[in-house]
């Protein structure tokens, strides 16, 4: 598959399951940081797809997904950060597993 492809499907991912929803902003703090640290993650993978030279997509975010979850076990204030950022690798790894 196309690198410039799989973005795009990422973007439409990302445009899709990370929108704000007005109605949620009763959750305020906790669902807005949700969001970010969910499109923080969106745009590392996408930078880590466009960097891999001779890696194939899927395995480019397969070693995100690796290194997320090795960060996210991590004592301290950032594990949960990392822990989301890996759910979300996770969520564009199927993605692109389906499209095979």
């Amino acid at each position: 598959m196309d690198k410039s492809y799989i973005l795009s499907v990422i973007r439409d991912f990302a445009e899709e399951r990370l929108r704000v929803e007005s109605s949620n902003w009763y959750w305020a703090h906790d669902y807005i940081q949700l969001k970010s640290y969910q499109k923080w993650a969106v745009k590392e993978i996408m930078k880590c797809i466009v960097e891999s030279e001779g890696i194939s997509p899927i395995l480019a975010v397969e070693d995100f997904v690796h290194k997320m979850n090795c960060f996210s076990r991590k004592k301290g204030k950032t594990a949960m950060i990392f822990s989301i950022a890996r759910d979300t690798g996770e969520d564009i790894l199927d993605v692109l597993i389906a499209m095979k």
